[in-house]
């Protein structure tokens, strides 16, 4: 029974590692203006955790949340034609196990 368990609580903590890195956790679409939107998260981000970052280059903004404990959190925008692309990448363990993070929650939020 104990090894079961252990099993189990390994397989769970694993699920979030599983991803491909170059893959997003999420894809998501938004008419806003990149500017905007990516404006709108790192303000919701901020408020999670004080320590994220944005930069911004041509038609390209990137936020981060750098992690202690998993690999970074970050969140692209990309100004489109004629919508604005999204690709949030999280690496947390547990993430995906136990439904949607603060900041996917944040990032939908300003969709």
């Amino acid at each position: 029974m104990r090894l079961f368990l252990l099993t189990s609580v390994l397989a769970v903590a694993l699920t979030g590692c599983s991803s491909t890195p170059n893959n997003p956790s999420v894809d998501m679409e938004t008419p806003k203006p990149a500017a905007d939107y990516a404006q709108c998260v790192f303000a919701k981000w901020q408020q999670i955790k004080p320590d994220a970052t944005l930069t911004e280059s041509k038609g390209h903004y990137k936020l981060l949340v750098s992690g202690k404990v998993a690999q970074d959190d970050i969140l692209e925008v990309f100004k489109g034609n004629p919508n604005t692309r999204v690709f949030f990448y999280q690496r947390a363990p547990l993430a995906s196990a136990f439904g949607k993070s603060a900041l996917e929650k944040a990032a939908r939020d300003c969709l």
